[in-house]
């Protein structure tokens, strides 16, 4: 089904509260060293690959520090990236800068970080690959659905398999606890134009294409009291399974019903 994209809010459609990032140029050019306070994601010597893809945690979790998910609990926004490179680990991925490109995939979308800031930090590959996972920002929602059609065949392999695991653990969140004030429809059309997304990056990984299909295919979210697949051309018929994925406090609401925000301890 050819579905015009849903209309979204600028930055991320997930993002509680984006930000508009300035240019991002390609050239790497030297970092002056950080003042005091100031964190710093200089690379050191004898740097192994476990310590990389740490440093470049740290480094998304900086810049992603103030951010929240649009979630009913508004978990960090950090949970995604780091949940984008876990779901290509858990895939075969091994390219470290694959991993490094999923933790870093919204940090020039959303925040203030340029391509030539995680050129210097973490590489010009890296570099490159977050450049292609990142959207226009000029571009208002619906237009942006649509570049990301138009542009995604014309992706690296490497800017596939982000796009594909970024897919994925957006609607995996959203089937277990849809964004807040989302109704059915924008649900379903966020599902629809995912799918037209990740069918063109499929090849880029048959084991998360595989993965997709089967979420298309089984998904389903509770909305005001009711269930309702998430998508509606190629979903099937809900099971006792699926219900169990969506967030019990949205499982037991009925039709009127809000439910509550899990207490924040300090």
């Amino acid at each position: 089904m050819n579905t015009p994209p849903p209309e979204s809010d600028s930055g991320s459609d997930m993002l509680a509260a984006p930000v508009t990032p300035p240019a991002a140029p390609m050239t790497p050019s030297p970092i002056p060293p950080p003042a005091h306070g100031v964190h710093c994601a200089c690379p050191h010597d004898g740097e192994g690959a476990l310590s990389l893809l740490l440093r470049t945690v740290d480094f998304a979790a900086w810049k992603h520090q103030c951010q929240r998910r649009k979630d009913l609990d508004q978990t960090p926004y950090i949970n995604h990236p780091i949940g984008v490179a876990n779901i290509l680990s858990s895939a075969g991925v091994m390219d470290i800068a694959i991993l490094q490109a999923a933790v870093l995939h919204d940090t020039v979308e959303d925040t203030h970080t340029t391509v030539e800031e995680i050129a210097h930090a973490f590489g010009v590959k890296v570099a490159t690959i977050v450049a292609e996972c990142t959207d226009n920002v000029e571009l208002a929602g619906p237009e942006r659905k649509l570049e990301q059609l138009r542009t995604a065949p014309l992706k690296s392999p490497e800017a596939q398999q982000v796009k594909l695991a970024d897919k994925l653990h957006n609607l995996e969140s959203i089937r277990r606890s849809p964004p807040v004030g989302w109704g059915v429809r924008r649900i379903q059309a966020y599902f629809m134009w995912a799918k037209q997304v990740t069918d063109i990056c499929a090849p880029s990984n048959p084991a998360l294409a595989a993965r997709l299909q089967r979420l298309y295919e089984t998904a389903y979210t509770r909305v005001n009291g009711e269930y309702f697949p998430c998508h509606p051309d190629v979903c099937g018929p809900l099971t006792e399974e699926e219900k169990g994925r969506v967030d019990s406090r949205f499982a037991v609401c009925k039709a009127g019903d809000q439910p509550c925000p899990r207490p924040i301890f300090f």
